[in-house]
């Protein structure tokens, strides 16, 4: 459950016209919604893995988003814009914060904010790898427990996302049939926990 509060509070998210990949502030910037399925890795600091998962996730800004992971098993992050709700469908058991205290540390809740991009990371171009165009974002905080999140550019189109957390763990995540601004139904970014789970946290 930690791995998915740092990483997958985490974000986010083929052609040439490089006009968003010269500058990822603009993708972000004029992101309102954003629908993905995803692939998602954590390696060690030696890059072995340590766990791999799939899902679908949704995105509204600001700070609404839900992720619903399906493999190796079901759990399900969703943020309300005040709260953000962990529930892991196994243990029966739901998780909740306030998504405020998730900002300095969460990449998908810094993505995912209305503040512009480049407040809150400093953006340098890599270069290509893999047939992407990187970009390494630093967060400004300096207390952030995030080292970096690197994005991944397909001509306009966001496809990779790589997080390293303090513990130099990395997080990589591979977005496909991304649909960007979509019309999001509100009740998706809505959760009421079951009957008879357990809940945790101030709710």
């Amino acid at each position: 459950m930690a791995l998915l509060i740092r990483f997958s509070l985490a974000l986010l998210l083929s052609i040439a016209a490089p006009a968003w990949a010269d500058q990822p502030s603009d993708y972000f910037d004029t992101l309102r919604s954003l629908q993905a399925d995803f692939t998602q890795t954590v390696l060690d600091e030696t890059g072995q893995t340590l766990e791999q998962s799939s899902g679908e996730m949704y995105m509204q800004r600001p700070g609404r988003f839900r992720w619903e992971y399906r493999t190796p098993y079901a759990q399900l992050i969703v943020a309300d814009g005040t709260r953000i709700w962990l529930y892991d469908l196994d243990l029966e058991q739901v998780t909740v914060r306030k998504l405020d205290d998730t900002l300095s540390s969460a990449p998908l809740a810094m993505l995912g904010n209305d503040a512009p991009l480049a407040t809150a990371f400093v953006i340098t171009r890599l270069g290509e790898r893999e047939g992407l165009i990187w970009y390494d974002l630093k967060p400004r905080q300096s207390n952030s427990e995030v080292s970096f999140v690197r994005l991944g550019f397909q001509g306009t189109e966001l496809r990779m996302l790589e997080v390293e957390d303090s513990l130099r763990r990395l997080t990589r995540m591979a977005l496909s049939k991304v649909q960007r601004n979509p019309s999001l139904a509100a009740d998706l970014f809505v959760f009421t926990p079951p009957a008879g789970v357990d809940v945790i946290g101030d709710s």
